[in-house]
């Protein structure tokens, strides 16, 4: 509803890090109204000119780490490297965004009539929403952000209420940085009519949303049926372990891809499925890694999990947790708690399973937290049978000493992303990112140069002589 929220540390919940005002309709109307101005004048200017802008974003950030980064562990939980890592990937993505200011180019084709010079144009398509979850408050507004900018958009940009404060900085700083008055617009909070209104509204031409497959769907349903959509949604992802795989580094990769980031990020994997000639092995050895996690306070040094970021996401998972006990599942391992934990945290302590049944729902629904499954399987076969059900398809992991099965098993997953002996977590700046299947809006990934097909429009040329 409209009205007043409030974002709180995770770790502390009793403190209140921000207080916020959610944006009503006439508030979401009108920002996109300015936005569309300011678009006008910055779509004409040079591409040297808004690299400068862009460009200096980056510079901008990575100044402002020492005071960004510890906001992040504040009000989403993450532990303070991780934060400072954030930030400096979303300065790397805005170095990379003022490159794109010189690829909005378009192509010449071989005429087909006498005296025809036919070419392209492309150029930005207008006012552009970014959306964007609480578990990387700072990189994924960036991934969005920068591309929109380069290309000569406009950008709305409505960050999870859960890390408002961090979205309110964010703009800060881009403004601080140059940013051209009512380039980048900022509307805060959930109330339902306002933000149908900034998906629905005519002038909004692009809308780029990281969520779960339930906003997405929502925000399909509603959305301007002329706006272009680009949806990174929810993952459901499996790590496989095969027999030859070294199985130490496996472990490790394992453990702190499924519990790095408290478990709370979209490529995440819940579930390992492990080769059973080895099954025991590697449980042993994942056991012994775990005693690497250090839960507590994202600002408690040597700290290497933190709490997770809401109340709700707290409930589901000790809920979740407690349902896999009850049902037959058996805790392998459970990193301790710092002691200096405010027992009124949202802690949830990472925790390796066995002994689910393979229709157990944390091996088929997205986990988003510090659970882990171990699930036996009968070799490659079958772990692609496995994955290739779900209705999921973000990105899956294989470990293994067989680069022919490697190659198989990444040609024939469906999955957008897929790691071999790496962690499924993690992602690069330049390559493509995106899921298949209920993981996706099917069309448009992130990331990389190919930003560009989505925040650009192209227009063809005939010119007769």
């Amino acid at each position: 509803m409209s009205g007043t929220f409030a974002s709180v540390n995770p770790a502390r919940p009793q403190h209140v890090v921000g207080e916020f005002s959610a944006a009503t309709v006439g508030e979401v109307t009108a920002a996109i109204a300015t936005a569309a101005a300011a678009q006008r004048d910055w779509a004409a200017r040079p591409a040297s000119a808004r690299a400068v802008i862009v460009g200096g974003i980056a510079h901008a950030l990575a100044k402002e780490t020492p005071r960004l980064a510890p906001l992040i562990t504040l009000e989403e939980g993450k532990p303070l490297a991780d934060s400072q890592a954030e930030v400096r990937k979303a300065a790397e993505q805005f170095h990379f965004a003022a490159q794109l200011c010189y690829l909005v180019e378009g192509t010449t084709y071989p005429a087909e009539q006498p005296g025809v010079f036919t070419y392209t144009l492309r150029g930005p398509v207008g006012v552009t929403v970014a959306i964007t979850p609480w578990n990387f408050p700072v990189s994924l507004p960036a991934r969005k952000i920068g591309p929109a900018l380069a290309a000569g958009n406009a950008v709305v940009f409505k960050p999870s209420p859960v890390t408002a404060t961090v979205g309110a900085t964010l703009v800060a700083i881009l403004r601080d940085a140059g940013v051209p008055d009512g380039l980048v617009q900022l509307v805060q909070g959930d109330d339902q009519a306002a933000m149908s209104a900034l998906v629905s509204d005519h002038a909004v031409r692009a809308i780029s949303l990281t969520g779960s497959t339930r906003v997405g769907d929502r925000v399909r349903q509603v959305a301007h049926r002329h706006a272009r959509l680009q949806s990174e949604l929810s993952g459901h992802n499996a790590v496989v372990v095969l027999a030859d795989a070294d199985l130490d580094a496996a472990a490790r990769e394992v453990v702190q891809g499924g519990f790095g980031l408290t478990g709370q990020a979209c490529t995440a994997a819940a579930r390992v499925l492990v080769d059973r000639a080895v099954f025991e092995e590697f449980t042993g050895r994942v056991a012994h890694a775990v005693r690497t996690v250090h839960c507590g306070p994202g600002d408690l040094p040597g700290v290497t999990c933190g709490p997770v970021a809401t109340q709700a996401q707290y409930e589901r998972l000790r809920g979740l947790l407690d349902a896999a006990r009850s049902g037959g599942a058996r805790t392998v391992a459970q990193a301790a708690l710092a002691p200096q934990s405010d027992p009124a945290g949202w802690f949830v302590a990472p925790t390796v399973l066995t002994g689910l049944a393979p229709d157990h729902p944390i091996h088929l629904n997205e986990v988003f937290g510090p659970l882990l499954s171990l699930l036996p399987i009968a070799g490659l076969d079958h772990a692609v049978e496995i994955i290739n059900s779900s209705t999921y398809g973000l990105a899956n992991g294989i470990h293994t000493r067989n680069l022919a099965a490697a190659h198989r098993f990444a040609a024939e997953v469906q999955s957008g992303v897929v790691k071999i002996n790496q962690r499924t977590t993690g992602n690069g700046i330049a390559p493509p990112f995106g899921g298949w299947k209920a993981s996706s809006s099917g069309a448009f990934p992130e990331g990389g140069a190919q930003a560009l097909e989505f925040f650009t429009e192209t227009k063809t040329v005939y010119c007769q002589s």
